[in-house]
């Protein structure tokens, strides 16, 4: 099984204007790594390339990559963040030609982290690195802020977090867009200041309740055309809600990979669960039969179980002989010959 489980999938991507979805840790083991996102976009020939973010941390050298392959691609990348851009996700947003922020959604910088092990000379030598690196993470931010370096280490240095409002004030975003449903369901206690209406999911404000009209009593033309629109304009919430419940559904089963082929199949998220129900009996029907390595094949392929059971029946019985069974089982496939040729004794009778 390949190490790179990334959740990130692009959606339209043969449209005029592909949109990729970073919805997951950057992680080049577990979640979205620099070499899956550069796999996917080196082909794109459209002009503009729509990155929608969700992203609470991760690795500082494959975000950094990520960054540079979207800063050097041909394409104009328009960065939306429509929950949470902490961390290394904030270096990759700087990425974009144009950056906008849900107004329900924040951002946080903070000082890079890590882990050393030895004598003195090893620990000071892992924070000097660690220096270097806030330094290379804080020039990603002066170019879109205009702020000094020692003005963005600062906010680093105290794990600042950011409002839609703020981020447009200080100059991390161009725009504040309208909030988005489904934010951030992540685990953020990894980090000192999160705030406190931020640690769980926000949910969306409720939509105004239509006026009850008189019964009998017709909706004129103006009036039915607001509401075709009110419709049409919640709908892309609700998209961008389906699909992160589904992101979060195949990460936490553990088949990150299938996100994309549910999403777009157009699966709601009760088939989705079944079918990632189905994953998981398929790995046991294969493993009971001895052929464990055969299940990644099948889930690629989204084998329906009971295709599963007739192929892995034909590969149990492909090899099987039949048995004599006038024979032990040491004896089986030998040839034998009689101990006594009684046809040579009634002949030699015979003959007398």
């Amino acid at each position: 099984m390949s190490h790179n489980r990334q959740w990130f999938t692009f959606k339209n991507m043969d449209s005029e204007k592909p949109e990729l979805f970073i919805y997951d840790d950057i992680d080049d083991w577990y979640g979205i790594s620099a070499q899956g996102i550069v796999d996917q976009i080196k082909d794109i020939k459209a002009a503009d390339i729509d990155v929608r973010i969700n992203c609470r941390s991760g690795m500082v050298f494959e975000g950094t990559a990520i960054y540079n392959a979207l800063r050097l691609h041909k394409a104009n990348v328009h960065i939306s963040i429509e929950g949470l851009a902490a961390s290394i996700a904030t270096v990759i947003a700087m990425a974009g030609d144009t950056v906008t922020i849900a107004e329900n959604a924040m951002m946080m910088i903070h000082n890079p982290y890590g882990w050393a092990s030895g004598d003195a000379k090893d620990m000071r030598k892992t924070a000097e690195a660690m220096d270097k690196i806030a330094d290379s993470i804080a020039v990603s931010y002066t170019a879109r802020t205009g702020k000094t370096l020692d003005e963005m280490k600062a906010l680093m240095e105290e794990e600042t977090w950011f409002t839609a409002a703020e981020a447009l004030e200080i100059g991390l975003v161009d725009q504040v867009d309208e909030p988005v449903k489904a934010a951030a369901c992540f685990d953020l206690t990894m980090f000192n200041n999160t705030p406190e209406n931020f640690m769980s999911r926000p949910e969306s404000k409720q939509e105004p309740k239509q006026k009850k009209e008189p019964q009998g009593k017709e909706k004129t033309e103006t009036e039915n055309s607001q509401v075709t629109k009110t419709n049409t304009k919640s709908s892309p919430k609700v998209e961008v809600d389906s699909a992160f419940n589904i992101a979060d559904l195949c990460n936490k089963a553990g088949y990150p990979e299938k996100a994309a082929a549910f999403l777009k199949a157009k699966l709601t998220e009760e088939q989705v669960k079944n079918r990632l129900a189905d994953f998981d009996e398929i790995k046991n029907l294969c493993k009971t039969a001895n052929l464990a390595d055969k299940a990644t094949d099948f889930i690629k392929n989204d084998t329906a179980i009971d295709e599963v059971r007739n192929e892995l029946f034909k590969l149990l019985t492909a090899d099987d002989k039949t048995i004599d069974n006038s024979l032990t089982p040491k004896n089986q496939g030998l040839k034998t010959t009689a101990s006594i040729d009684t046809q040579a004794i009634y002949s030699k009778r015979n003959q007398a």
